[in-house]
């Protein structure tokens, strides 16, 4: 299970953006997160583009399923539909990794149970000037 953000767990940040200018304010080599929308998908097509690592933040199963289409790396979900994520993921073989968004340690037990790819803390993102 990866664990991104956790205090016992040397992890690397993601960089939150909300636009490909953005990018200029991350480190090299960065990993950054953005929210799937339809007006994001400059952000997206820039990043595969340009091999930039990258997680979309989707708040519906559909949203899942374009995230995938979009080639990025990690995809973002919350309790509400992290399960049907997953399952998606398993069952087309996605590429990137159901993250599910978490606030507590609580949920690495529930998270393992349900055999969810890893889990992003609050602490894994770096929302910087955004």
């Amino acid at each position: 299970m990866i664990l991104i953000g956790h205090d016992w767990i040397p992890y690397e940040s993601f960089y939150f953006i909300k636009s490909i200018e953005d990018i200029k304010n991350t480190p090299s080599n960065a990993k950054v997160i953005f929210q799937f929308s339809k007006d994001t998908l400059d952000i997206s097509y820039h990043c595969e583009k340009n091999s930039i690592p990258f997680a979309l933040i989707c708040d519906t199963k559909k949203d899942v399923l374009f995230a995938q289409a979009l080639n990025c790396d990690f995809i973002v979900c919350d309790k509400t539909i992290v399960k049907e994520a997953q399952k998606f993921a398993d069952g087309y073989l996605f590429d990137a990794k159901i993250l599910l968004y978490s606030a507590s340690e609580d949920d690495i037990l529930w998270a393992g149970e349900e055999e969810i790819d890893g889990i992003l803390f609050e602490k894994g993102i770096d929302y910087g000037s955004c």
